[in-house]
């Protein structure tokens, strides 16, 4: 059986393996090792991004996200990073980029990267 810590260590891991191939960053966004003292999220080194990532077959996005956007307190841009076995990566972002006041939108990883790389410049 795997140990859930070890599994969401190593979807973190992925995650900013990912992140720095597909943005051709300098460094991986590494684990926010502080989090499980004093809260937060578990991606850092991605700005001006809070990434929550989750690695499981049973989705809660709205848990998630819900999760995310209270760790921001409001100073970063909050996103969700998700991926079930055999599944490429999934993202959710803030719904005030589509002019709602609260919520969520999904994004796949092509569109991900490309609202990034704007948010970014």
């Amino acid at each position: 059986m795997i140990n859930g810590r070890n599994k969401g260590a190593a979807a973190e891991r992925e995650a900013g393996k990912w992140l720095k191939e597909q943005f051709n960053l300098l460094k991986a966004p590494e684990r926010n090792l502080e989090q499980v003292r004093s809260g937060g999220y578990d991606l850092v080194g991605f700005y001006p991004f809070a990434v929550e990532v989750k690695r499981c077959e049973v989705l809660a996005l709205r848990d998630w996200w819900l999760q995310v956007v209270q760790a921001t307190d409001g100073y970063m841009v909050p996103v969700v990073m998700y991926r079930q076995n055999r599944c490429k990566w999934q993202f959710l972002v803030s719904a005030k980029n589509i002019g709602l006041d609260t919520g969520y939108i999904h994004l796949e990883a092509r569109e991900f990267v490309m609202w990034a790389k704007a948010v970014m410049t």
